[in-house]
């Protein structure tokens, strides 16, 4: 997101990039930071309803009020819908086939999240201004929800800042190098890590990101496999300056894609 504000900057362009979190979670983007506090600690109903209510506040109240407002879709949101009805300025974007994404996450919830996201997320798609999606394949399936209407239409590519991208070069043996912010089911490690587990192949994997108990417990069955955990900038450029290979974590197939626009450049080559 920082990059994205920088390469507006640059353009001359009137935009500003926001990036809302409650007060004391973790990340960075200092430029394009706003925190919203909220009286109950922790990750829960009344949490996730407080936050939504004032950060649907915080979008109403901009001032002044913007030409367009890109807004990165929520899944079974009823708040988001309440405010692309009430605002005519509002291009949802997507980065994935939603109903699909959470049908992947599974869990007991996940038909009732699937019945939030086809009442409320589809009604966010047909009242939007526009809609961004990631690859044509999701801009057809938010279309498909449109009842028949065709508001404008973007493709929004995933990008980066070049200079940034490419680590200093480190290589010598065959090593891999695995990155996400955690990993998901769709996003392969398990695959991965089977097809590693039945090949004798010298080769090494770093495996950066946060993992759950059973993918640490899998990790630690194979010498060839080292666990690094959330990294920040610098500790993951020294990481990949000795990969020969770059992971992208997403295997497509794992959330009903056949389209996928990777951000490989960021920070695997």
């Amino acid at each position: 997101m920082l990059w994205e504000q920088e390469a507006a900057d640059s353009l001359g362009l009137e935009w500003t990039t926001m990036l809302v979190r409650p007060t004391g979670v973790s990340g960075s983007g200092s430029r394009v930071l706003r925190e919203i506090d909220l009286a109950s600690p922790g990750y829960d109903t009344r949490t996730w309803v407080g936050f939504r209510r004032r950060f649907y506040a915080l979008l109403s109240s901009l001032d002044p009020t913007p030409d367009v407002l890109l807004l990165r879709h929520n899944v079974h949101d009823p708040f988001q819908a309440r405010l692309v009805a009430s605002q005519r300025n509002v291009v949802t974007v997507h980065h994935t086939i939603e109903d699909a994404e959470i049908a992947a996450f599974g869990g007991r919830v996940m038909p009732v999240k699937r019945a939030l996201e086809r009442r409320f997320g589809a009604s966010s798609v047909r009242r939007a201004a526009g809609i961004a999606a990631l690859t044509p394949e999701i801009l057809e399936h938010e279309l498909s929800r449109c009842s028949g209407r065709r508001p404008p239409t973007f493709i929004y590519p995933n990008g980066c800042r070049v200079e940034d991208a490419v680590p200093p070069d480190h290589r010598s043996s065959t090593r891999m190098a695995f990155v996400a912010t955690e990993f998901a089911p769709w996003q392969g490690l398990e695959g991965l890590l089977d097809r590693l587990s039945a090949s004798t192949a010298d080769v090494a994997l770093d495996v950066v990101g946060s993992l759950s108990a059973d993918q640490e417990r899998r990790c630690a069955l194979d010498s060839r496999v080292r666990v690094h955990g959330l990294l920040d900038q610098e500790a993951l450029r020294d990481v990949l300056a000795s990969a020969t290979i770059g992971i992208a974590a997403l295997r497509a197939d794992g959330k009903g894609l056949t389209q996928a626009l990777l951000p490989t450049h960021r920070h695997r080559y």
